[in-house]
Order: C-alpha cells, then structure tokens, then sequence
C-alpha cells in the first residue's frame, strides 16, 4: 500500500472487480428516419429489426430508419398468423399453453381456446392483488409463452405466471416489480424478464428488478412493444420512437478512460473543469459550450487530485500532464484574482465564449449588495467570479495536498507553497475569514470563533467550518513549513475547542436536514487532516467525528465515501457497494429528467417544513439523476432537458483513490 510518509491503517482485501455489463442506450426518433406517432410494435429475426408504426413498416439500415421495400424479409407481427379471434379479429398477442389450448388478446379483451370456440379468459379472482390500483377492473393486455410450458400475462396489476391451467402466481410491487400497470411482458432467450408500461421499463433478472424511465434509456415512456435480438440487445418501443439497451461487457479501467475522454473533450477550458452546455440536446457530438461555473476552483480541484491518483498508481505521462494542467489553472484562480491570497470561483477572458457569465449577478450581505463578476486589477481583461465560499478553499486544500505529495517536482511544490502560504495568510489577516474584491468578508467564506464560538448565525457552520480551518492551516504548515500556521492551529485547538468542535458536524443534524454538499466538503478535508495530524489523542477525536458522519453515509453506498473512509480507518467500508456504485454510474452524463416518485416499489417520506418528499431508500445510481457526491441520493426526482452534461471527474476520483490505497482491485 501506497501512502504519504505515514503509517497507514491496517491493510485490507481489495474489492474484487474484473468484467462486468455496463447498461447503454440508443434512442431512434424522427431524426432518424422514423416518422411522427407512436411505434406500436417491434420485431427481431437474429439481428434484423422491424417496427410498425400504423401499418408501415420500417426496418433499421446503418443508424437509419428506412420504410421496408415490397417482397423484403421483414420479420412476421402476427404471433399466429394460422388463428382468428373472436368475430375475426386481429389477434395481438397469442401463446400456446401446456395443454395445448390457445390463449390470446385482441382489441376486445382476452380469451382462451380455439378458432371459432372462444371464451373469456380470466384469472381466478383471489390471485387478483389490491394494493395497487384498487378503482379499475384487471385487464389482461398481452400473453407471452414462456420456453417451459408457461404463460406469462401483462395486466393492469402486475404480470402473471401460470402453467396454463390451475397453477398461477403473480408478480407484482410485493416483488419488488417498480411499475404494475403493464402493457407488454418480453423473456429473452436468456431468461431476463422485460415489462412495457406507461411509465418506462422494467427487468427482472437474478431476483433483481432494473427500472428504465426518462430519455437517458427511451425516446418516450409509454411502452408499447418489446423485443430482443440474436446480439441480446432489447428493442423498445414508444409513443416517440425506439429505444435499445444493451449492456456491454465493461471493465472499470475502461470506464475511466471513458470519463476521462469526455472530461478532457468537453469539459476542461484551459485546464479549469466543470460542466458544459450541449448545442443539441443528448447529442454531446454535435458541439459544446464551457461554462464558467460557482464550483470551477472545486471542480477542478476534485479532478487534479483524482489524476493525482492516478499518476501514483499508474506512472503515466497522460496524467501527469493532464493533473499538472489543472493544477496550473487552480493555481491560476488565486495568481489572475488581483487580491493576494484571494481564489476566484472562476475567471474568464474578455471575449470568451463560456456560459454561466451574468455581469449584473449580485451577492448581498447585510447593508451591501455587491456585483460578484469583477475585472481583475493586475490582470487587465480577466473577469473573476468573487464571493468565494468555503466551498473552493476545501477543494483548493485538498488538491494542493494530494498533487504536492504525489505529482509536483521542486519546482511545483515551491509554487504550491507560495499560493497556498497566500491563501492562508488572508484568512490569518481578517480573522480567519476571506476576503477578496469587495474588502469584506465572502459569505460563506467564515472561519473565526468569534463566529462559529459565539454567534448564534453560524452555530449550524460549528462543526464543518471548525474542521475545514483545521485542514487548511495543517495543510498549509506541511507545504510551506512556515510555524505562524501551526501557531494557529495549536491555539485553535486549545483555546478555542476546534477539535471538539469537529465532533458536532452531522451529530445532531436530522435526516430532512443534512447538507449533502456539505458531506462532499468534509470529505475533502477529512482526507489530509488525518493523513497528517498524528497525534494519536488528535487522531482519535477525529476519527469519531469521521465515525459520525460515516452512520449517515454508509447506507448511501457511494463510492467515494467508502473508499475513503476505509483508506482513513482500515474498517471494510462496504467496499463492494463502492465498486457497484462505480460499476452503475451512468455512461452517460447528460442531465436528463429522472423520475421516480411514482413507482410502486418505493417508499417515500414527507420532508418537515418543505414541499415534496424523499426516498428511504437509495436506488441503483443508474435510477438517479446524474449527480457529483455533492448531490441527494434520496431524492426521488431530477429536472434535465438534455442540453448539460456533467465532467467525469467525481467517479474518477473515487475510482483512483480506491486504486491507490489498494482498496479496488485492478
């Protein structure tokens, strides 16, 4: 095991990794070829595909739809092409049962039976569930045969295993089945069971149910039809076109170096990191526009010490350059600010073309209202984005900390030190506070007891804010080596009770009250804090202040949490959690509207004095919105057009850490 010049905490088995199946999706709408309306059916012959939309037939050519020619090979709609229904009817669906009697739907109902002696087909009343939809008669809307003598049957209540004469179960929201009001039923030849819904997709595979909703998997959430082809890739299809998921055989370093060619693509201007905004909405390929976000300094900050990471582990040129270029533009936010020690949030250039610029954006602190975007004075044609928060400064800290011991030659960690010693020295100069363009105080940039000791506004700060001041001036005396820094951070601790203090964050916070972003912040300091003080009392109050947070963060799951968690104390961590969550992460980042709210397999829990309600659970993170580890996992729902797309750098972080600690397999 890698570590700092420290002793490291007990070893412990790495999570095992290897192959696993990473979920993607195509969607198919009017762009490609398809016209207007919804798709009512789809067919697969090995890997040929047909869908219906009306009575024309289209089948895929390349990556484009194309209407099917006279006399072509298409594979046949009908299920049984020999049967009638009732009155001649058009049957829909139709499966043949153990008995050898037909069962089938049509546009009026389901029966059972044979051409020309056909009955209604019902299912025994006290197998019929009322949980769900208890105001509308059940409906049965399409049969499937199973490969084993059984019918399946999509209905209004969930879907119906039988063996075609007495023998029925049913499979509903008590299963863990996320949607019960089915339109279709599909089983694949390896046995996954696939459900259509007005409200997305399911599958059942291995006892586990995956939930599908939103244009990150499907054009339109109303599924009419499902099939799959000879390749195992399902066809979906909607009231807005057809989707296709897949799942490809994936290892996690291959996924990191996805996210690292769409973060260096997209999402790195001039070294700085964050996220971009999409010229055409999914559709990342067609062009891009950088913003200049809050979060530049934090963001970047996260991805430096994730190639930080990397470098330790791999040696390699390519992050070493790209942790070194980010760093540059880190160090950038505080040497372009025009105010000594002060980090912008974020800088641009007269002239650039970047979104998230607003020169009328204001802050207002109490009897001042001040514009934030200034231009800097040293550095003529620099806007500077101010009111930093301590939201930049805990990420500033933990980049310098990781790329210092990791990445920097001399000359670098010199530069670090005389940035670092800057920053520091602002906050020792305005009593513990940061101060930038406006010569007062940021927001949220407030460290002092004074404040947090002794001010009823900044109570709830005590605890984070005591143990990121903490992190910076340990920081700040290990790079620069100057002792003013380690005065304070002795005074703090015994005059002031800081290291008490830390022992507040999240302990009596309630679970409709805690501060998520905050968790990511703490995070980023707990990390060289504890690497460094090794004081073994010190050490000990830290680590139950890590504890506490820990009760709250293990039942999230998230990768980052765990890994580090386990780096810092040698416990397990739920490892093998951390490597699902990275193994689920989306492939795609593009914010997407996800809801989840109405779903049957969930339970949701009013918020006290706010609108809406959360999860007591956490989904898969392919279910949630995309999100950084500053985001709510609990949250059922997310807003997202399509037109913004996130960086990959908080899954690389967690990723690299795990990798150099030792903790993630290879």
């Amino acid at each position: 095991m890698i570590v700092l010049g420290l002793q490291a905490p007990p070893a412990l088995p790495s999570a095992r990794t290897g192959q696993y199946l990473q979920f993607m999706a195509t969607r198919y709408m009017a762009e490609h070829g398809l016209p207007q309306g919804p798709v009512n059916a789809v067919r697969c012959e090995g890997t040929n595909v047909a869908v219906w939309v009306g009575d024309r037939v289209f089948v895929l050519d390349g990556d484009r739809w194309r209407e099917a020619r006279s006399g072509e090979r298409i594979p046949p709609r009908d299920p049984a092409t020999s049967l009638h229904g009732p009155q001649g009817d058009r049957i829909l669906s139709a499966a043949r049962t153990g008995t050898g009697e037909w069962w089938i739907t049509t546009a009026k109902g389901a029966f059972r039976g044979k051409e020309g002696r056909w009955s209604p087909l019902e299912i025994p009343r006290h197998y019929v569930a009322h949980q769900v939809m208890p105001d509308i008669d059940l409906t049965v809307r399409q049969v499937v045969a199973g490969t084993s003598g059984h019918v399946w049957l999509a209905t209004d209540r969930g879907a119906y295993l039988t063996d075609g004469a007495e023998w029925w179960h049913p499979l509903d929201q008590r299963d863990g089945m996320p949607y019960v009001v089915l339109n279709c039923l599909h089983v694949t030849r390896k046995g996954d069971v696939w459900g259509g819904t007005d409200q997305g997709a399911w599958r059942l595979r291995n006892g586990r149910w995956r939930y599908f909703w939103g244009k990150r998997w499907l054009p339109g959430n109303r599924v009419l039809d499902i099939a799959s082809d000879g390749e195992g890739r399902v066809w979906l299809a909607t009231d807005e076109g057809v989707g296709v998921i897949r799942e490809v055989p994936m290892t996690l370093p291959e996924k990191a170096a996805h996210f690292e060619d769409i973060t260096q693509k997209r999402h790195c201007r001039d070294g700085w990191i964050a996220g971009c905004d999409l010229v055409a909405a999914g559709q990342p390929e067609k062009g891009h526009v950088h913003d200049a976000s809050d979060n530049d300094g934090l963001w970047t900050a996260i991805y430096v010490a994730a190639e930080s990471f990397r470098y330790a582990v791999e040696r390699s040129d390519e992050a070493r350059r790209n942790a070194r270029r980010s760093m540059n533009a880190l160090l950038d936010l505080v040497r372009l600010s025009g105010y000594p020690g002060f980090p912008a949030r974020a800088i641009i250039r007269r002239g650039e073309k970047v979104s998230g610029y607003d020169p009328d954006e204001t802050v207002r602190v109490p009897g001042e209202t001040d514009k934030i975007w200034y231009e800097s004075p040293t550095h003529p044609g620099v806007l500077c984005k101010g009111d930093t928060s301590s939201d930049e400064l805990d990420g500033h800290y933990f980049a310098w900390y990781v790329y210092h011991e990791l990445v920097a030659d001399e000359s670098e960690k010199k530069e670090i030190a005389r940035i670092c010693r800057a920053v520091t020295d602002n906050l020792l100069q305005h009593d513990f506070t940061l101060v930038g363009h406006t010569g007062r105080k940021t927001r949220w940039g407030v460290f002092g007891p004074q404040w947090l000791n002794e001010d009823p506004l900044w109570v709830e700060e005590r605890g984070l804010n005591s143990l990121e001041l903490l992190a910076y001036l340990k920081v700040a005396h290990h790079i620069c080596g100057d002792e003013r820094f380690a005065s304070a951070y002795e005074e703090l601790i015994a005059k002031h009770h800081y290291l008490i203090n830390t022992l507040l964050y999240r302990r009596q916070a309630p679970w409709y009250a805690v501060n998520y972003s905050d968790d990511e912040l703490a995070y980023c300091v707990y990390y060289p804090l504890l690497r460094l003080e090794q004081v073994p009392e010190r050490r000990a109050i830290l680590l139950a202040s890590l504890a506490t947070t820990w009760k709250g963060l293990q039942h999230e799951d998230r990768a980052w949490y765990n890994v580090e968690y386990a780096a810092l104390t040698g416990e397990p961590a739920r490892l093998d959690a951390a490597v699902e969550c990275l193994q689920d992460w989306p492939w795609e980042l593009v914010h997407w509207s996800i809801r989840n709210s109405h779903r049957h397999d969930v339970e949701l829990k009013p918020v006290p004095g706010r609108r809406g309600a959360l999860l007591t659970r956490v989904l898969p993170y392919s279910e949630l919105r995309v999100m950084r580890w500053n985001g709510n996992p609990f949250e059922p729902d997310g807003q997202g057009n399509g037109v913004s797309e996130d960086d990959g750098g908080a899954w690389l972080l967690a990723y690299w850490m795990g990798r150099y600690h030792g903790l993630i397999a290879h």
